[in-house]
């Protein structure tokens, strides 16, 4: 079946839209619940962060290999997940947010809760990312959906940003601890409408039934399509460039307008504004995206751009909106990358075959989740490192160490990140365009 003639494609991405408002709202506001709502101790919120962040650290790649292993149901190898786990996980979400009377009981509840709910969100986000390699025919029908998968994500992040906010602070007026959870049902009818949407639109795209089975690999194979390609370690740390922009800065946003800035109504409008710029660059690769030859050499213009501008973040941290101006920016250049950083994921899935033989494309591809799990696992320590250093007391006045904290682990790290990711893009990153190539070529004819 050919994207071009197939209309349905065009709503691809809408799942994307549920994963974009459940990752916001979860990764932005899960510190400050801990802090402001369930009131635990700071100390309590270092470690519940900790332990959660590194679990789904290592959970995360896991979600392929249960894919590539356990036989599915009989809507297909991917399908099946996303029409399963969607309902799981978002039941789990909103227990997440719940804050008892008891600290100790909250603290518990909510690691376990996240826990199950990241293992099972883990697998359906592996399996509908997954889905492009199965249906693009071409690398330009590769960049379309990729891109359209990454326009459905900025969707989700700019309306959970603006949505989120205000329907927090109207039950935070009625009931504190009802603001959570309410916003995180609202995510979860997303969640499973735009994963049952992608599940109708792919329909015959892989096979169902009794076809499935030949297409499972052993825990083995799995391993020795990993072990094999050293050039996917590589990728994972050239694509924690986007992910640090998009995990962190949120949750340091919310305390640098409460506490910074001191103004915050602005935030629904940086997180709607700065959504709608990493949208905005999406759409740009949407529309030109098959005028790009190289994504390698395109990511080497812009990783070292925006290390400047969130670097350029702290000159203007006194003055608001010159600081959301320029963060707008940052997230438009980071909207382009996102789509051109899931290619490098899909060349190793290339090289892979080519290697082996071996088809282990949802073990691969959910090794782009990690990237997201260390963002996660720096904002968890950052995040709680940076409050207890500066002194801070949940609503208490701001000091000026607090402000200049927060600003320094605003600016540093996550500017940082992106040179990084240009020195192993630019001196580690073997693969070439040309070299892709000529592997597809090669398997073509070997098949």
């Amino acid at each position: 079946m050919a994207y071009s003639s197939d209309k349905k494609l065009r709503f691809w991405g809408v799942a994307d839209i549920g994963e974009g408002f459940v990752g916001t709202v979860t990764n932005t506001f899960y510190a400050i619940f801990l802090t402001d709502i369930a009131r635990l101790p700071l100390e309590w919120v270092s470690i519940v962060m900790l332990i959660t962040s590194w679990y789904d650290f290592f959970i995360a790649p896991a979600a392929g290999s249960i894919m590539s292993t356990i036989r599915p149901l009989k809507w297909g190898r991917l399908r099946s997940w996303m029409l399963v786990c969607p309902p799981i996980a978002a039941f789990l979400f909103i227990v997440h947010f719940v804050a008892f009377p008891s600290p100790a009981i909250t603290a518990v509840t909510t690691t376990v809760s996240f826990m199950l709910a990241r293992l099972i969100y883990n697998i359906s986000w592996t399996a509908n990312l997954s889905m492009i390699g199965v249906i693009a025919r071409s690398p330009e029908q590769r960049a379309k959906l990729t891109s359209q998968r990454m326009a459905g994500f900025n969707i989700g992040k700019l309306s959970s940003g603006y949505i989120a906010p205000i329907v927090a602070a109207y039950f935070l007026n009625i009931n504190e601890k009802l603001a959570y959870p309410v916003v995180m049902l609202l995510a979860g009818i997303l969640l499973i409408a735009g994963h049952f949407t992608h599940f109708n639109i792919s329909k015959g795209y892989e096979k169902e039934g009794s076809a499935i089975e030949s297409e499972t690999l052993s825990l083995r194979e799995i391993l020795i399509s990993l072990i094999k390609n050293p050039q996917l370690l590589v990728t994972v740390l050239i694509d924690l460039t986007s992910n640090m922009g998009s995990f962190l800065l949120p949750s340091l946003a919310v305390y640098y307008y409460n506490y910074v800035a001191e103004m915050p109504t602005l935030l629904s409008l940086h997180l709607l504004l700065t959504g709608i710029g990493g949208l905005c660059g999406t759409l740009l690769i949407r529309a030109f995206g098959d005028k790009i030859r190289d994504h390698k050499k395109a990511l080497l213009i812009a990783y070292p751009t925006i290390a400047v501008l969130l670097f350029c973040c702290r000159f203007v941290a006194d003055q608001p909106y010159l600081f959301l101006a320029v963060n707008v920016l940052a997230q438009l250049i980071t909207g382009t990358n996102q789509p051109l950083e899931l290619g490098l994921y899909m060349d190793n899935v290339i090289y892979n075959q080519w290697k082996t033989g071996i088809n282990a494309d949802s073990a691969i591809m959910g090794m782009a989740n990690l990237p997201v799990k260390l963002a996660i696992i720096c904002r968890s320590i950052i995040v709680p490192y940076v409050l207890m250093k500066s002194g801070y007391v949940a609503g208490a006045d701001p000091t000026p160490a607090l402000k200049h904290a927060l600003i320094n682990a605003y600016t540093i790290i996550p500017a940082l990140i992106p040179l990084m990711g240009f020195i192993l893009l630019r001196f580690f990153y073997k693969f070439s365009k040309e070299d892709i190539e000529r592997m597809k070529q090669e398997i073509a004819a070997s098949q």
